[in-house]
């Protein structure tokens, strides 16, 4: 992973204050994907500023996507009850 540990324990601090099985299950229930919801999670903790300061000078998308998809594995996402 391109990205400085250093961000994606901030990131992964963020989120975390977040996502819950809940927050999970409401996205799921409502037919979106788990991308969606690891995006939609950046946005409401806040974090679109600092991915643009301080991620985008050095990543693109596709690095971030890979932290997120560390951050919020899919296996507990796509799990149906």
């Amino acid at each position: 992973m391109k990205m400085k540990l250093e961000h994606f324990d901030y990131i992964a601090e963020k989120i975390g204050a977040l996502d819950t099985p809940a927050l999970r299950a409401a996205y799921r229930d409502a037919g979106l994907s788990l991308k969606r919801y690891q995006w939609d999670i950046t946005y409401q903790v806040g974090l679109t500023s600092f991915i643009c300061g301080a991620l985008y000078p050095y990543l693109d998308d596709t690095h971030i996507q890979t932290a997120l998809n560390r951050i919020i594995p899919s296996f507990d996402f796509e799990a149906r009850p």
